[in-house]
C-alpha cells in the first residue's frame, strides 16, 4: 500500500486541517482492497486513492465534512446499492472505510515523526489510536506508537491486556482492526516493513526495474560488480546500491526475510548461478532468475548436482515475467514488475 505517512508528516508540520480515509474491510469486487489510504486536504487535494469514482468522491466529501467538525467516522459503502442509485461503480462489493479528521498538535506530529523513522529502519510498530466516544457514530481520536518491545511515543493509553497482545505478535493485519478493552475501543494498525526489491544486475532491465518498482511502492536494493552501473546516481530512489568484488559474496550484509522479492539478472551465466544458489536458501516471498528455458535447465543440472531439490527449484521464476511478448528492456521490466506484483497480492 502507498506509504503516505510521510505526508501525514508533512501536513502535521504544516499545522494544515486535514483527513485520512482508510479501508479497513472489502468484501467481493471492489476498487481497491483493506489497507489502501488516501489524504484529503480542504481544497479537496487528495494523495493516494482508496479506488477513484463517485464512492471515492462521496468519502472526498464525508472527509471535508469530519474537517469541519473535527470529527472520525467509520462507514460502510455498499456499492451494489450504490449503483441503484446512479453511481458509476459496477463492483459489486463492500468497503467499510475509516475516515479521520486529523487536527494538528505537537504530541501527533512527534508520533508520526518517531513513525517514519521506524519505517525507514525496516522495523515494525502499531499505530495505536484509541476512540473517544463509540465506533458506530462520530468520535475523536488520540494516537501513540507502540513498538513490540513496549515503548511507547505518545499518550500511554493502552491497557496492560493490549499491550500484551502488541507483545505477542497479536496483530498482522495489513490494515487497521478495532480492539475492545471492556467498553474501551481502539484502533490498532500495524506497520510492517516495506517490501524490498533486491535487483542483482544493474545493466539495462535492472535500471527501468528500479524504476517501477519505485513507482510501485518497492523499497529497492542493486547489486552488481560494476561500480559504473551500480551507483546511487544512476540508482537515485534505490535504499542502497552495492558494488561487490565478486556474485559469490552478493548476499553478504543483506537481510533477506518474507518481505524480500529477489531478480536475478546479472552479466554472465555464471553469476546468475552463483546468486539463485544463495537466494534459494533464503525465506524470500519472490525469486526470478532472467534467461531462456535452455540456460535455466542448465543451469538447474549444475545446482541439482550441488544438492539442491527439485522442489526447491520449482519456487523459482524462469524464465522470469509474465509473457506480454516483451523485448526491450523497458517492456521486459515491465514484464517483471508485473509478476512480482501478482505474487505480493496473491501473498
Amino acid at each position: 500500500m502507498e506509504p503516505l505517512n510521510n505526508q501525514i508528516l508533512d501536513c502535521l508540520k504544516q499545522s494544515a486541517h486535514f483527513a485520512v480515509a482508510t479501508i479497513m474491510t472489502h468484501k467481493g469486487s471492489t476498487p481497491r482492497t483493506s489497507g489502501s489510504k488516501m489524504i484529503v486536504l480542504k481544497n479537496r487535494t487528495i494523495y493516494g486513492t482508496i479506488g477513484g469514482g463517485l464512492v471515492e468522491a462521496l468519502v472526498i466529501d464525508a472527509c471535508l465534512d469530519l474537517m469541519d467538525k473535527h470529527k472520525s467516522r467509520i462507514k460502510e459503502f455498499y456499492l451494489n446499492r450504490e449503483l441503484k442509485d446512479g453511481l458509476d461503480m459496477v463492483c459489486g462489493g463492500n468497503l467499510t472505510v475509516l475516515m479521520e479528521a486529523f487536527v494538528p498538535d505537537p504530541d501527533l506530529a512527534g508520533v508520526f515523526k518517531a513513525l517514519v523513522c521506524l519505517e525507514k529502519e525496516g522495523k515494525k510498530g502499531f499505530l495505536v489510536s484509541k476512540i473517544d466516544g463509540f465506533s458506530k457514530s462520530d468520535f475523536t481520536t488520540r494516537k501513540s506508537l507502540v513498538l513490540p518491545d513496549t515503548t511507547v511515543t505518545g499518550p500511554h493509553l493502552i491497557p496492560k491486556p493490549l499491550m500484551d497482545k502488541i507483545c505477542d505478535n497479536g496483530f498482522t493485519e495489513t490494515f487497521p482492526v478495532i480492539y475492545n478493552h471492556g467498553l474501551e475501543e481502539f484502533i490498532i494498525e500495524s506497520i510492517h516493513p516495506s517490501d524490498t526489491l533486491y535487483i542483482f544486475g544493474a545493466g539495462h532491465v535492472g535500471f527501468h526495474l528500479a524504476k517501477m518498482a519505485h513507482l510501485t511502492d518497492f523499497q529497492t536494493v542493486v547489486v552488481d560488480d560494476r561500480e559504473e552501473f551500480a551507483n546511487p546516481e544512476r540508482f537515485p530512489h534505490s535504499k542502497a546500491v552495492h558494488v561487490v568484488k565478486k556474485f559469490d559474496n552478493a548476499f553478504d550484509n543483506l537481510s533477506i526475510d518474507e518481505s524480500s522479492y529477489i531478480v536475478i539478472l546479472t552479466r554472465g551465466h555464471l553469476h546468475d548461478q552463483a546468486v539463485l544458489e544463495a537466494a534459494l536458501k533464503t525465506n524470500a516471498a519472490y525469486i526470478g532468475m532472467i534467461g531462456s528455458q535452455a540456460k535455466r535447465n542448465q543451469t538447474y543440472t549444475i545446482l541439482k548436482k550441488k544438492g539442491v531439490l527439485d522442489k526447491t527449484l520449482e519456487k523459482v521464476f524462469s524464465p522470469i515475467g509474465l509473457e506480454i511478448h516483451a523485448e526491450t528492456p523497458s517492456e521486459i521490466a515491465v514484464s517483471i514488475m508485473g509478476e512480482i506484483i501478482k505474487v505480493r497480492a496473491e501473498k
